[in-house]
């Protein structure tokens, strides 16, 4: 039977042994923190995700954005294209009544609102215009006058029509205020896509719970290629925050800054944030506009006729030619900050007339 093998350590080897025990100890407990260092002048807005917590300012400033809907009415009378009237001939009662067809029909469009103040009874917001301005009359051509006997029709010759749609009623809502359902549209601007509208409660109700925007009025003139925004909207009708980068700040031709987020129908209208680059907090620079898009032409069969198609079989139904608006997403125009100041103080004095005070700016 073999001895066995027995390794002595002095009392130098032992203290070592305790000191190793120590420094791996220590090791294993210890909590890195990786600390931010200034790293020199900032943009004016923050160009990346921010630093700091914005969640509660974020849910603050929601409480005054605001989802609104317009729906505008139509009567279309339709004519036939061997007796349709031409485009020169005076619109009349007459008129419309040799249409052999006539068609109800409504056109619906969706958006945000920011509230901007309360005065007594009445609430004033701010939006977009596209979304709450419809035509009066909508008139459609025949692509081919058919209808016209022996060589073809010069450019000068009128047209004839094939059919002629009139508003006969529009209705606005606004839907997330409390005991309010309709409002009024105060001041509209087509140039720069900005418009006023207002809610007066009714006499008795109590408008408290309208929270009108209480962030910093920011300069847009001060985004810069890259700046960091936030977008509260309702795009679908969800309530959403969502994120993007600015691009082409100071477009000479735009006349307002492109933003890489992705839209939906709703969100024109939509609050725009930027984050200070000190860390001081949010910033209002703009609302969204809209998204850009392009018209395709498609072909398709008459309405209905694949509910009623067996897919194992080719269709051989009519075809007719149609539009189909496509949406680019993650190209995005916005209202700039100057031209919403702008707008309201152009018609400041106007509104507090009526009864709707706006915030100085």
């Amino acid at each position: 039977m073999s001895a066995p093998f027995i390794v002595r350590f002095g009392p130098s080897w032992l203290l070592l042994g305790v000191a190793l025990m120590v420094t791996f100890g220590s090791v294993s407990c210890t909590r890195y923190v990786q600390t931010v260092e200034d790293l020199g002048p900032q943009a004016y807005y923050q160009t990346g995700f921010p630093l700091r917590d914005s969640s509660q300012s974020l849910e603050r400033a929601f409480d005054s954005v605001k989802r609104i809907q317009t729906r505008a009415s139509y009567d279309t009378y339709v004519f036939a294209q061997d007796n349709a009237p031409f485009e020169t001939d005076p619109l009349s009662p007459e008129l419309l009544a040799s249409a052999v067809d006539t068609v109800s029909s409504p056109q619906d469009r969706a958006a945000t609102a920011v509230v901007l103040s309360r005065t007594g009874r009445n609430v004033t917001l701010v939006t977009v215009a596209h979304v709450l301005t419809f035509p009066d009359t909508i008139v459609e051509y025949f692509d081919a006058d058919e209808s016209q006997v022996g060589p073809p029709p010069t450019l000068t010759a009128p047209r004839h029509i094939e059919s002629i749609s009139i508003k006969t009623r529009q209705t606005n809502w606004v839907l997330e205020l409390p005991e309010v359902d309709s409002f009024e549209i105060l001041a509209t601007e087509a140039r720069g896509d900005v418009a006023l509208i207002g809610v007066e409660y009714r006499e008795g109700a109590d408008p408290e719970e309208v929270v009108p925007l209480r962030l910093s009025i920011g300069n847009s003139d001060r985004l810069v290629w890259g700046s960091f925004v936030y977008v509260l909207g309702f795009p679908r009708g969800y309530p959403m925050v969502t994120r993007g980068v600015v691009s082409a700040p100071d477009h000479p031709v735009l006349e307002s800054f492109v933003v890489d987020g992705i839209w939906n129908r709703g969100m024109s209208g939509g609050l725009i944030l930027a984050v200070r680059g000190d860390g001081e907090g949010l910033e209002w620079v703009g609302m969204a506009q809209a998204a850009a898009g392009s018209t395709e032409l498609r072909l398709v069969p008459e309405e209905g006729a694949l509910f009623e198609h067996d897919i194992r079989r080719p269709y051989v139904g009519p075809i007719f030619l149609e539009e189909y608006q496509r949406i680019d997403y993650g190209i995005t125009l916005s209202v700039p900050m100057t031209t919403i100041r702008r707008f309201l103080n152009d018609h400041r004095r106007e509104l507090g007339e009526r009864g709707y005070q706006l915030p100085s700016f």
